[in-house]
């Protein structure tokens, strides 16, 4: 009869599974890394929207600086222009044939105003 026992014992395994409170430490983990996810994907359409401003304040700026290096050297002169939201201020120093051209830009994000300067250096032939 105990041989018959200890068989029984032999034969049956543990049961396996998981307890309920592994369940419920599974689910909070799972809880804290959807919500970390949900605070980045905010973080990131935030930015993408500002990267997209700045992309339209950087063209504005190119265009201009082209326009004045296109122009005579006696003709560049400083000004202010404001078009989509973007402000650009340029301003002119001369120099023994060159002109040096300092452009400041205005622009507004969602996380506040922003200004970037940029120097174009243009070759002056007369």
């Amino acid at each position: 009869m105990r041989s018959r026992l200890r068989r029984r014992r032999r034969l049956t395994r543990p049961r396996r599974g998981f307890t309920v409170i592994e369940m419920i430490i599974a689910i909070i983990v799972m809880a804290i890394g959807v919500m970390g996810l949900a605070g980045t994907a905010r973080y990131v359409a935030m930015q993408m929207g500002n990267g997209r401003v700045q992309t339209i304040a950087a063209t504005f700026a190119t265009k201009i600086a082209d326009s004045l290096s296109a122009r005579r050297c006696s003709s560049i002169v400083g000004g202010t222009q404001t078009k989509r939201g973007v402000t650009i201020t340029w301003t002119v120093a001369d120099s023994t044939k060159t002109k040096w051209v300092t452009e400041s830009v205005q622009y507004k994000t969602k996380s506040g105003a922003k200004t970037v300067n940029y120097l174009t250096v243009i070759q002056c032939p007369d």
